[in-house]
């Protein structure tokens, strides 16, 4: 007797942003999102990893268009 497994089908969620946290080269953390939305990149003010992943979460949350 063999039994099959149906698969479930993994569905992309479309409706929110998905923003990424990355380690800049100079120093500092920046997120940036498939749709342009993205951290401030200034030599002045680097973001902590902390700072970065609150506004990536932050952006998160939005509804994309």
């Amino acid at each position: 007797m063999t039994t099959t497994t149906a698969r479930r089908r993994v569905h992309p969620d479309l409706a929110h942003h998905h923003p990424r946290v990355t380690r800049l080269t100079r120093g500092g953390w920046t997120w940036e999102c498939d749709c342009g939305g993205a951290s401030a990149r200034s030599v002045v003010a680097r973001l902590t990893w902390h700072q970065a992943f609150v506004g990536a979460l932050i952006h998160s949350a939005s509804i994309a268009p």
